[in-house]
């Protein structure tokens, strides 16, 4: 239980203060409500997974845990869920936001539930392209596009880039679990190799957000958030706890966030 709970406030934090601090950064009245959003969202889709996870995978520990207490997760979920339908109604101004959060909505479905003999996840090197997707869509291009305000391409690329980097310790853990069929970055390249790529990606997240917002040049926050999460990355290997994912890297998401509320 404490794991559960640790796990899904930091994910759903870090996920709330991102979204909400790009929104802010970009003149969204509403950034605080898109935060929200961009919480209770997180809880559906990472407890869903847990749910599937844990009927593949339930001698793990933490999903043998999961597997116990379906209801306690089905209750996060459900409640998750009118949070977030409440704040859509609030929220929703802009008929392509409906066309925007269906098709996410469709691709976070077809990534855990098996349509034939296997889900979206299992198609090869498609998992984290599946991830980063999501979130950018919902973190990032929802609030901004629902708003009516102009949507810079660069901004959009520089955050799936940087999901991309951010999601590749979590294909190193899963090395265990993924079938090799899969071609998750870690199998492509080995492990050695998938940190040097997500450092390289975290480098031109960077560079690409600096080039074009010129206000990231004086912003300690951003530049540590940046270092720390290439730190974090390349101390990743295969022993690492879930401790270090779900607190650690997560938790760093969490700092970028905060990054862009800094000077306004």
């Amino acid at each position: 239980m404490t794991y559960f709970i640790y796990a899904n406030s930091v994910v759903a934090l870090s996920t709330a203060v991102l979204s909400g601090g790009i929104a802010f950064a970009f003149g969204c009245e509403n950034w605080l409500l898109y935060g929200l959003f961009a919480f209770f969202s997180t809880l559906i889709v990472y407890n869903g997974q847990r749910l599937v996870k844990a009927q593949v995978l339930g001698t793990n520990p933490w999903l043998a845990w999961v597997k116990r207490n379906t209801r306690v997760i089905y209750a996060f979920i459900v409640l998750s869920l009118l949070a977030s339908i409440i704040l859509f109604i609030e929220l929703i101004n802009s008929s392509m936001s409906y066309v925007l959060l269906g098709i996410t909505v469709l691709v976070a479905i077809a990534y855990v539930l098996r349509i034939g003999n296997r889900n979206a996840r299992e198609i090869p090197y498609l998992k984290i392209h599946l991830i980063a997707f999501t979130w950018t869509v919902v973190l990032i291009a929802f609030p901004l596009i629902n708003e009516q305000k102009e949507a810079p391409w660069w901004l959009i690329i520089a955050h799936y880039i940087y999901v991309l980097a951010v999601t590749i310790p979590f294909d190193i853990r899963d090395l265990k679990h993924d079938l090799p069929s899969q071609r998750t970055i870690p199998q492509v390249l080995g492990v050695n190799g998938a940190k040097t790529m997500g450092a390289f990606l975290l480098l031109l997240f960077a560079a690409i957000m600096v080039w074009n917002q010129e206000s990231l040049l004086t912003n300690p926050i951003f530049y540590f958030a940046v270092l720390l999460q290439i730190y974090l990355v390349v101390r990743m290997n295969e022993e690492r706890s879930d401790f270090y994912c779900a607190g650690w890297i997560d938790g760093a998401i969490l700092l970028l966030g905060v990054s862009y509320f800094y000077g306004g």
